[in-house]
């Protein structure tokens, strides 16, 4: 993973220390409900699924999608039965009008293997 300062463009290259999440629902997960959200002519189906197991009290991720081209809606992670994420999506586009946000500057070519401080001072 990359940490850029947008504005001096100073780069540090940094170790995932946590799973990449690509916005799917992961082909383990446990399907918990399908419902209709929206009102009457304007209602979109969608569907509630889980990181739930039989075994599990609890899950950590839930992720809440639309029936028709599996758009995402919510995603919630929760860590002791509490919640630490909770993502809303809306406003969705098909595409990506400037793919070349995700090409990193030059500096990270360079960039040390460190995380930057919270103020993006090294």
């Amino acid at each position: 993973m990359f940490q850029i300062e947008q504005a001096t463009k100073q780069c540090s290259k940094i170790t995932l220390t946590y799973p990449w999440d690509p916005l799917d629902i992961p082909q383990n997960s446990t399907f918990e409900d399908q419902y209709s959200i929206g009102g009457p002519q304007e209602q979109i189906t969608v569907q509630e699924w889980s990181d739930r197991k039989s075994a599990r009290s609890y899950e950590t991720w839930i992720g809440i999608y639309t029936v028709k081209d599996c758009y995402p809606v919510q995603e919630t992670f929760t860590k002791n039965y509490s919640v630490i994420l909770s993502t809303r999506f809306f406003d969705i586009q098909l595409g990506i009008k400037d793919p070349s946000v995700f090409t990193p500057p030059s500096t990270c070519q360079t960039a040390q293997p460190e995380r930057m401080s919270e103020d993006c001072s090294s």
